[in-house]
């Protein structure tokens, strides 16, 4: 989910501020090495000092979220960040078994 909010954020940002502009960027880069388990703790330590400072100093909602979500991903999430860490994450939840009779309505 904090994969695709930054994503969002990227393609939807005014792009006014440097916070937004860039910080999301950044952030969008060193969340992709999560998932990767490529990350190091020096990078989650500026994913956080990243996520504080765009949260309080984008000039829009979009960029105050972004930092927002990013905060609270590391904050509440951190069983999942250390199980990506460890490559010890599934990454395969099984679909609902009708999603695709849903979908293809």
């Amino acid at each position: 989910m904090i994969e695709f909010f930054l994503s969002y954020a990227q393609e939807n940002s005014c792009a006014e501020c440097i916070p937004c502009r860039i910080g999301t960027k950044r952030m969008q880069e060193i969340v992709k090495r999560i998932f990767d388990g490529s990350v190091s703790t020096g990078e989650l330590s500026l994913l956080e000092d990243f996520a504080e400072d765009i949260g309080a100093s984008s000039k829009c909602d979009l960029g105050k979220m972004a930092g927002k979500a990013v905060k609270f991903a590391l904050q509440y999430c951190k069983d999942d960040i250390d199980a990506h860490l460890k490559g010890s994450c599934g990454r395969s939840i099984p679909a609902n078994p009708g999603w695709q009779t849903v979908m293809l309505k």
